[in-house]
């Protein structure tokens, strides 16, 4: 696939002469005659599950993705976050606010360029057209965005309404998980102050009474709980208040997955599309499509981050990184207190008597750096 590039680098004579390193706290083995410790390991797995390898993420070389970007200074719209994850937040900000009103689409926009130039012509939009424009616009800044579709499980809305709603997961390298952003609401929701995956959000609220969720609202990130709903957020005039309502969530009663984010280009692919579910969706038809055997994992498979593996040959220590990024262009390592340096995906790392500390990371083409994998060895 030209749009993901995924590194598995160990060389194979390195393989078969090499003794590889457990990698885990408290490990010891053998360099050159001196004994080495693990004393810290903190790193996100490689994995390159089924439903990874249906992904398809829009290329950084896209004119459109770069148009984009420009045309609506995106980067001035992120510019006030201080942190990755703030910046995310002000963008699912700036998606929700661009919307002049809303219900069932009045024309054939596809694309967020499209719907963009139909919202200045005065057409109407619903949580689709949304969620399409936070993943291509995620995707013009080097961001990781990807489309879910929802279905309420059993039944209709208390209210009436579409029993159906489509959201997002952005990657936070941030927080080292994918977190829901769902611009219609320009809401996420949290549980201990740590952002939440769509499933997770299913289960708190389907099997813990939801008591335990924050409804993170807007760019100043006002907090509500289950007992302040319904959250009035925009009046239209042609449709009435947009609103969380007290039963919003059971929206994620089933939980589709869009593998791809190459929106502008090709639309969505509800033909890969998977489905999580389970028995409270009993009784309610909707899409047949595949089912992940582990929901809470096969979906949730990590990206940008710098897998490793240590392994000894001849007295010297090589690690060794693995990757899935889309759009990778390289590695990049600091050792100690040092500056971050490109390196390639296996290096020899030659340690000195008492602490030995290396960090490495993935950078894509858009220069976004990903989460950190760290090592400490202590040599006696």
């Amino acid at each position: 696939m030209p749009f993901v590039t995924t590194l598995i680098f160990f060389l194979s004579g390195l393989l078969l002469r090499a003794e590889p390193v457990e990698l885990r706290v408290g490990a010891r083995f053998d360099v050159g005659g001196r004994t080495a410790e693990i004393r810290e390991f903190t790193s996100l797995p490689f994995i390159q599950n089924e439903y990874a390898k249906r992904f398809v993420f829009d290329s950084a070389d896209n004119p459109k993705l770069k148009e984009l970007r420009k045309i609506y200074q995106l980067d001035k719209v992120i510019a006030s976050g201080s942190s990755e994850f703030e910046q995310q937040v002000l963008l699912n900000d700036w998606v929700h606010r661009q919307f002049k009103k809303f219900g069932h689409p009045s024309d054939g926009a596809r694309g967020a360029l499209q719907v963009l130039n139909g919202i200045k012509e005065g057409q109407a939009y619903f949580c689709a057209q949304y969620a399409e424009l936070l993943v291509s616009t995620a995707a013009s800044l080097g961001w990781n965005d990807r489309l879910l579709a929802l279905r309420r499980h059993q039944g209709v809305n208390a209210r009436g309404g579409s029993t159906e709603h489509s959201t997002t997961e952005i990657w936070s390298s941030q927080y080292r998980k994918w977190v829901m952003l769902d611009p219609t609401s320009n809401m996420y929701l949290e549980k201990a102050g740590v952002p939440l995956n769509a499933w997770e959000i299913r289960e708190e609220w389907f099997y813990h009474g939801g008591t335990n969720l924050t409804f993170v609202i807007g760019r100043d990130q006002m907090k509500y709980r289950q007992s302040d709903l319904p959250i009035l957020l925009d009046h239209f005039a042609d449709f009435g208040d947009l609103t969380v309502d007290p039963d919003e969530l059971d929206k994620y009663g089933f939980i589709g997955y869009i593998p791809n984010t190459n929106l502008m280009d090709a639309g969505n692919d509800y033909g890969q599309m998977f489905i999580v579910k389970d028995k409270l969706c009993e009784g309610t038809q909707w899409h047949q499509r595949i089912l992940p055997k582990h929901p809470e994992t096969d979906p949730y498979f990590p990206i940008n981050q710098a897998a490793m593996e240590l392994s000894v040959e001849n007295g010297q220590l090589h690690a060794a990184f693995q990757t899935f990024t889309p759009n990778f262009k390289t590695f990049e390592a600091k050792f100690g207190g040092g500056e971050w340096q490109p390196v390639g995906a296996v290096i020899t790392w030659k340690l000195k008597a008492g602490s030995n500390r290396l960090a490495v990371r993935a950078s894509n083409q858009f220069g976004i750096k990903g989460a950190s994998s760290i090592l400490e060895i202590h040599q006696e």
